[in-house]
C-alpha cells in the first residue's frame, strides 16, 4: 500500500537517498538547485509500509509539470501513482513530462516524445582489464601516445581532484579550451564562462576533475560528476597544440582509471553518438521523454502525430543509408569563419 506526501521546495534532508536510489548527477538537489530555476520546486514522497520507496522532485509552470528525476530506473508503477496524484490533487495541471528515464513504460494517455541514448562504460574491477577489454591495437596507440608526451615533457603531470580540491581557474580554463577546440572545427560551441561557473558551483559537491598539466598549465581536462556508484562525463577537452598526443582522450582514460579505483562500476558519457565513445567501450543505453495528458485533448493526438514522425526519423538517422546525408548536413551546418570569429568566450 502506496502512501504519498507532497511538499514545497528541494528535499535536502534526502539528498542521500536520491543519491543511493537513483544513482543519476542529475537527480540530486544541489544538481536542481544549480542548473534549475527552482521558483516553484515540489516534491513528493512514496512510502510503503513507512518505509521510504522513491521521492520525485517536479517543478511547475503554468498547467504543465516536469519530473526532474532523470537519467534514473523508475517502476511504471511508481509513475503511475506520481500522474494519478498530480491530475487529482492540482487540478489546473494538464500535461506531465517525464525526461530520460531507462526504463520504456506504457502509461494511460501517454506520449513517447523523444528517444536518446545514453552512453555508458561498464567498469571492470581494474584497469588492466579495461585495457584488456579494449583491444590491442587501441591499447597500443593509447600506451605509445602517452610515453609519447611523457618524453617530450618530462616533467607532464596528471592530476585528479574532487569536490572542495577543485578550484574555479582550473574549470573555467577546462571549458575555455573546449570552447576553443569546437570554434576550431566549425562549429557553435554550446558551453561559455556562464556555464562554467555553474559547473563549478556544482563541482564543490560532486565534481572529478582529471587534468594534463605542463610547465604549470592545463592542456587537457576532463570534468566528471560522481554519483553513488557511477561517474558521468561532463566535459572534455585539450588545446589544440597537443591534438598529436589525443591529449583529450588521454586525460579522459586517466578519469576511467580513477573511477575503477575508487570502486564505481559505471562512466556514463551521455548523450550523442561520438567515435569516442565506442571506441572506450561506451555501449549505447536507450533513454526515453514521455508526456502524459489530462485527458484526451486536441494536444495530445498532435503530439502523438508528432512522435510516429520523429520516431520515423529518427530510424533514417541510424540507417547506414543515411550516412552521405548525414555527413553532407554537417558540412552544411558549419558556421562561416566570419560568424566564428565573433563568438568570444
Amino acid at each position: 500500500m502506496f502512501s504519498i506526501e507532497c511538499f514545497r521546495g528541494l528535499p535536502f534532508q534526502h539528498e542521500s537517498f536520491l543519491i543511493k536510489r537513483y544513482d543519476s548527477f542529475v537527480t540530486t538537489c544541489r544538481y536542481i538547485e544549480t542548473f534549475h530555476t527552482t521558483y516553484d520546486i515540489n516534491y513528493l514522497t512514496i512510502k510503503e509500509n513507512d518505509c521510504l520507496d522513491e521521492v520525485l522532485i517536479f517543478n511547475i509552470k503554468g498547467n504543465n509539470i516536469t519530473c526532474l528525476n532523470s537519467l534514473a530506473y523508475i517502476d511504471e508503477d511508481v509513475f503511475e501513482e506520481f500522474t494519478k496524484y498530480i491530475f487529482v490533487n492540482f487540478p489546473a495541471i494538464q500535461k506531465i513530462r517525464i525526461e530520460s528515464t531507462y526504463n520504456s513504460v506504457s502509461l494511460n494517455k501517454s506520449v513517447l516524445l523523444m528517444r536518446s541514448d545514453d552512453f555508458i562504460i561498464h567498469l571492470p574491477p581494474t584497469i588492466d582489464d579495461y585495457y584488456q577489454k579494449l583491444g590491442r591495437s587501441i591499447r597500443t596507440k593509447l600506451m605509445r601516445l602517452k610515453r609519447k608526451l611523457q618524453n617530450d615533457f618530462p616533467n607532464v603531470k596528471f592530476i585528479t581532484k574532487i569536490g572542495t580540491e577543485i578550484d574555479k581557474s582550473t574549470i573555467d580554463k577546462i571549458i575555455q579550451l573546449n570552447f576553443e577546440r569546437i570554434k576550431s572545427k566549425g562549429n557553435i560551441p554550446t558551453k561559455n564562462h556562464t556555464h562554467a561557473n555553474k559547473i563549478y558551483q556544482y563541482s564543490q559537491y560532486y565534481g572529478c576533475v582529471s587534468t594534463i598539466e605542463i610547465d604549470g598549465l592545463i592542456v587537457a581536462g576532463s570534468i566528471a560528476f560522481m554519483s553513488d556508484k557511477s561517474m558521468a562525463g561532463f566535459v572534455v577537452a585539450h588545446d589544440n597544440t597537443y591534438s598529436k598526443y589525443n591529449a583529450g582522450q588521454l586525460c579522459m582514460i586517466y578519469q576511467i582509471q580513477f573511477s575503477i579505483e575508487k570502486g564505481f562500476t559505471q562512466f556514463h558519457l551521455l548523450w550523442g553518438e561520438l567515435e569516442y565513445k565506442t571506441r572506450l567501450l561506451g555501449k549505447p543505453q536507450q533513454m526515453f521523454t514521455y508526456e502524459i495528458y489530462r485527458s484526451f485533448s486536441l494536444q495530445f493526438f498532435i503530439s502523438g502525430i508528432k512522435e510516429i514522425y520523429s520516431h520515423t526519423l529518427f530510424k533514417i538517422r541510424l540507417s547506414k543509408y543515411s550516412l552521405p546525408l548525414r555527413n553532407t548536413l554537417k558540412k552544411i551546418r558549419k558556421t562561416s569563419s566570419k560568424e566564428l570569429k565573433e563568438l568570444e568566450y
